[in-house]
């Protein structure tokens, strides 16, 4: 991959997710970066001043790829709330598998308390994705709803980190596996409402 006179900072950041998705976080170098993209190992510090602001810009493109691949899952599911959060969950495993970066980059702990504004609207919206189904699901319970959210992502992160350690040989197991657990609580949650 190479820089011909673009955007320096998306071709950094697109840079900077082929290396978590390579290596994980201790991948992830500026210099490296600048290297892949063709420009000197100076350049990338005109728009990223440290290491820390050059992870929360991959997060933040990170977690935005993210939400758009959880809410396409979550639309082609239909119109059955139910089934939508399912096949996000199922996506979500996909992606944090083959990509990484939910694993070593949107949860990375440089990023506790740090507050940038595109990271923290990414992650609004990947939780929106869920809770707003969940709210449909629940008939309208919006603390059941509230509820759902992180136990959608202990499923599907779990899941997915199953998977990673050799668990689930299968992605497509571990998937599924995700999307029927993720059934179940909502089901569960759906007849408490």
């Amino acid at each position: 991959m190479g820089y011909h006179h673009g955007d320096l900072r998306t071709a950094l950041v697109e840079a900077g997710i082929e290396l978590v998705a390579e290596g994980g976080l201790a991948a992830l170098s500026v210099a490296e970066a600048a290297r892949r993209t063709g420009v000197s190992a100076a350049a990338p510090y005109r728009h990223f001043p440290s290491r820390q602001d050059f992870v929360v810009a991959v997060a933040a493109r990170s977690a935005q790829d993210l939400d758009a691949a959880l809410r396409g899952a979550a639309d082609a599911a239909g119109d059955d709330p139910v089934e939508a959060i399912a096949a996000a969950a199922a996506e979500y495993v996909r992606f944090a598998v083959t990509r990484r970066t939910g694993f070593d980059v949107v949860y990375a702990p440089e990023l506790r308390g740090v507050h940038d504004e595109a990271l923290r609207e990414a992650g609004r919206s990947v939780s929106d994705i869920v809770l707003l189904r969940a709210i449909d699901a629940t008939g309208g319970d919006a603390r059941a709803a509230v509820d759902l959210v992180p136990q959608f992502m202990v499923v599907a992160h779990g899941a997915a980190a199953m998977h990673r350690v050799g668990v689930f040989s299968d992605l497509d197991s571990a998937a599924r596996l995700a999307a029927k657990t993720v059934r179940g609580l909502l089901r569960g949650a759906t007849q408490a409402s």
